[in-house]
């Protein structure tokens, strides 16, 4: 047998550790569902309690029949499709070790999956789940491209909008529900041009265009609180006066010309968000 020289020694080494590296981190990362959960729409599998598996379950199938009656609103499609496919961690730590390099995020869709964890130390546990099962709903469900405002908004409108007796209300806000618990953060004077100056309130033109303005990355939750507040507005204000328009302005690539076609003159529509929002947010702190 050949006497192997220093130098292949030193490559047989460094191939070992790397391999044992490799290995420490696949164990490391590795999850396996302890639970399958299938309702009619989705197949669940879970690492949290039979109890909270089965509420997330609840929950989804919620969310999917509030999607359907969003979409009829719009006059959208949900079009057939297999049953839809969610990961659920069983805490925060699971989650963030088997899913590294993720950010500040919570929960995050991946087709064909949903990755979220059961929120225990939370009022509202669910919240998360609901806002990426919206996107998973707008991309296999409803076959959805949308620009980020709407596609942020309209998940943002669901996952904020409470359940009562087992039923989504689209629009009734759930003040225990991201971005709504940031709404007191919005410093506003009461003056549109002011709080622009300050940085409390984007140009909706900077919003609708993604072009411009602060960086989304530092700024990410004033840009949440842009993009649901304005989804909200479209849906709600004044009985759903726009809501048309923004049926049509969701099937023409929502952009900037697209808005002022279909809902009106940013100018306009601005200052009537904006007293919207003002509005929302004194209702929501007397709450």
């Amino acid at each position: 047998m050949r006497v192997l020289k220093a130098r292949e020694k030193h490559f047989l080494l460094y191939l070992a550790i790397a391999s044992a590296v490799l290995l420490s981190v696949y164990f490391y990362r590795y999850w396996s569902s302890e639970i399958i959960k299938e309702t009619e729409h989705y197949i669940i599998y879970s690492t949290a309690t039979k109890v909270q598996t089965n509420q997330i379950a609840q929950v989804a199938e919620i969310v999917y029949k509030g999607y359907l009656q969003f979409s009829d609103q719009l006059g959208l499609k949900v079009r057939p499709h297999p049953k839809l496919k969610m990961k659920l961690f069983k805490n925060r730590e699971e989650f963030r070790r088997c899913n590294p390099n993720i950010g500040w995020v919570e929960a995050f869709y991946r087709r064909p999956y949903c990755y979220q964890y059961y929120s225990s130390s939370e009022t509202n546990p669910y919240h998360w789940m609901m806002h990426e099962a919206t996107h998973q709903l707008n991309a296999e469900g409803a076959y959805l491209l949308l620009p980020q405002w709407i596609e942020e908004g309209i998940a943002c409108y669901l996952s904020t909008s409470r359940i009562i007796n087992e039923s989504l209300c689209l629009g009734e806000i759930d003040i225990h529900s991201y971005p709504v618990w940031w709404l007191n953060s919005m410093a506003l004077s009461g003056d549109l041009d002011t709080d622009r100056n300050n940085l409390s309130i984007i140009p909706l033109g900077v919003i609708i265009s993604g072009r411009g303005g602060l960086d989304v990355n530092k700024y990410f939750n004033l840009y949440y609180l842009h993009w649901w507040t304005l989804t909200h507005f479209l849906m709600q204000y004044e009985g759903g006066k726009y809501r048309t328009g923004f049926s049509q302005l969701i099937t023409n690539g929502g952009g900037l010309d697209a808005f002022e076609k279909y809902i009106g003159k940013i100018e306009h529509i601005e200052k009537e968000w904006y007293e919207y929002v003002l509005d929302y947010k004194q209702r929501l702190a007397n709450r």
